[in-house]
């Protein structure tokens, strides 16, 4: 019963996030690259590339919801890049406007971008980036990527904090210019983002930060980790040549 529980909470069996960051980097990437690469126009392909997601979210024990809630921020680019594409096409040969070219964009895009998703919500972004330095990635991007990611929640923090003592202020509705008004306040987020930032590395400083994050778990590549990714390849991989 206890194994039963364990494996019901995703603490026994195969895990994604159990996963060495390196080999589930790989495999993604890999994965991206070869639905990216597929012809455009086609669609059945796209069929078992989205059975074989689905199959990593059953695999990883991955909540849907949370994982497409990341993705949801970009959807409206490839939607309206998916939709304008024919337009495109057709002002250039003339003739109709295909489709069936629209929808491969989207479902290409957006398979993509479940993909990077889900390398996301399956780690944690230190663990992300410290696998990207280990195949090779200057460790300045990985640095000015975790300083960035800590700096949105710095930016989210002072926007709440000005809407509070806006709305203090002027409750209700704005009787005054609104681009103005906002205006102002986008200026002071960014000031008191700026100024607390500065502070908050000049504290990391003093402890002894030097460019790197340590990690808090010690990555081990195994034999798992290369079935994993060899597997996640070549199921793309067959799509991409069979389909």
């Amino acid at each position: 019963m206890k194994s039963f529980n364990r494996s019901l909470n995703g603490e026994a069996g195969a895990h994604l996030r159990n996963i060495d960051p390196r080999a589930k980097i790989v495999a993604f990437a890999g994965a991206a690259v070869i639905v990216v690469t597929e012809p455009p126009g086609g669609t059945q392909a796209y069929l078992y590339y989205y059975l074989i997601l689905a199959a990593l979210f059953l695999f990883g024990r991955m909540a849907p919801a949370g994982v497409l809630r990341r993705s949801l921020p970009a959807i409206p680019f490839i939607l309206t890049a998916a939709v304008l594409l024919p337009f495109s096409r057709m002002a250039e040969s003339g003739g109709a406007a295909d489709w069936g070219l629209s929808l491969s964009l989207f479902l290409k895009a957006a398979a993509a971008l479940i993909l990077v998703s889900l390398l996301v919500a399956s780690d944690s972004l230190d663990r992300v980036l410290g696998g990207m330095r280990r195949l090779g990635l200057p460790a300045v991007f990985g640095s000015l990527s975790s300083l960035m990611f800590r700096f949105a929640f710095i930016v989210n923090d002072e926007r709440l904090r000005t809407e509070r003592a806006r709305l203090s202020r002027t409750p209700g509705r704005l009787r005054v210019n609104r681009f103005q008004v906002y205006g102002r306040q986008a200026a002071m987020i960014f000031l008191r983002s700026w100024e607390r930032a500065q502070t908050l590395h000049q504290a990391m400083l003093s402890r002894g930060f030097t460019g790197t994050y340590p990690s808090t778990r010690e990555m081990t590549f195994s034999l798992r980790d290369a079935a994993f990714a060899g597997l996640c390849l070549g199921l793309f991989g067959a799509v991409r040549i069979l389909a």
